[in-house]
């Protein structure tokens, strides 16, 4: 790898270490702040969406030796370095939030590293909620269950020529902040695969240009209501060469994975029903990650509603229809009552008290 390791960090609460973190992968020792009640149980750590290679009983401590290709790393550049990140969980009993802490590797780009040079570049990234057309923004950021969700991911350079740009993981959170998110549901895994195109229903689209792609997937009920943020992790290319660190990938009903950019060479996406093994070496290009969000999905009847009270309010009166509905009823109730009482008390009632005979002229006929 081209870079040289400046930095391992591991937030810790009690006795994490790290033995290596070399050029392509990380082994930890960690032991877990348990009370002294409590027994560690291997079964219950992960290492991102990894279990412990091995448990050394005599101090309770776990140890993991993985690439950073496995278990879900995530890898993004930030000026002239390049940082792999992941988390170390171990689930408490039920009812007690799991512990957590962070895993981090920066390394520092050699001064005549592409990805360095690129960066210098002032790449623009871009990740858009876009029409059913693709040719402007979203009408709205709601969507209701069942429509598609049309997404456009770009990048912009001022300097060099077109690049070729690449989804590499794409996560829906119901919030900003990943660490922070109680619900996660994963488009794009494997640098590259689309499997919600198996496992749902979405699908890239045709490039317009190298430095452009386009999806759409399918609204469904995450996070039903709420804000939801899509979290991409996105790579650059100087040149169309795809391999299994660069690709998009589809499912495709009655054929199988199929390579958006090139159909006869969608052998590269076999690996998306496994894991992607990244290649040897470091690939040149920029790693970044966009936010997309917020933007809400919901179900047919929320949209109606929502609908109802915004065409109220662009007509001037601030507040739903159906306040409305009930206001009118009760004041045409109140002039119904109005009425009602004007002519009891001036012609009913008022009649008979003015004409009503007396008892003596009864008594006198």
């Amino acid at each position: 790898m081209q870079g040289i390791l400046v930095l391992l960090f591991v937030v810790s609460t009690f006795e994490q270490k790290v033995t290596d973190c070399s050029a392509n992968g990380v082994t930890i020792q960690w032991r877990p702040e348990l009370s002294q009640v409590q027994k560690l149980d291997p079964s219950k750590a992960r290492l991102g969406s990894c279990p412990p290679s091995s448990m050394s009983m005599e101090d309770d401590t776990l140890l993991f030796s993985v690439g950073f290709h496995d278990c879900g790393f995530r890898k993004l550049v930030s000026e002239d370095k390049v940082m792999y990140t992941n988390l170390l969980t171990y689930n408490l009993d039920a009812g007690l939030p799991p512990i957590t802490e962070l895993v981090a590797c920066v390394y520092d780009l050699s001064s005549n590293s592409t990805d360095l040079d690129n960066v210098r570049n002032d790449l623009v990234f871009t990740l858009e909620l876009m029409n059913s057309d693709f040719n402007g923004p979203a009408p709205s950021t709601m969507f209701t269950f069942g429509t598609r969700i049309p997404i456009r991911a770009k990048v912009e350079q001022q300097v060099l020529g077109p690049l070729w740009i690449y989804l590499q993981y794409c996560m829906l959170a119901n919030t900003q902040d990943l660490t922070q998110a109680s619900r996660l549901h994963t488009l794009i895994s494997d640098d590259g695969c689309l499997i919600e195109s198996k496992e749902g229903n979405a699908t890239f689209l045709p490039r317009r240009e190298p430095s452009e792609i386009l999806l759409y997937f399918q609204a469904f009920k995450f996070a039903s209501g709420e804000q939801v943020f899509l979290h991409c992790d996105m790579t650059t290319s100087d040149l169309q060469s795809f391999s299994v660190d660069k690709k998009a990938c589809q499912y495709q009903n009655g054929w199988g994975w199929e390579l958006l950019d090139d159909p006869t060479r969608s052998y590269i996406c076999n690996c998306c029903d496994s894991t992607c093994i990244q290649r040897t070496g470091f690939e040149s290009g920029v790693y970044t990650r966009q936010v997309l969000g917020p933007f809400t999905m919901v179900d047919s009847q929320h949209s109606a509603e929502d609908e109802s009270t915004f065409r109220s309010d662009e007509k001037g009166l601030g507040v739903p229809v159906w306040v409305v509905g009930l206001s009118v009823c009760l004041v045409l109730m109140l002039i119904a009552g109005s009425i009602a009482s004007s002519y009891y008390l001036c012609f009913w009632r008022g009649g008979r008290l003015g004409y009503r005979p007396s008892r003596e002229l009864l008594n006198k006929y």
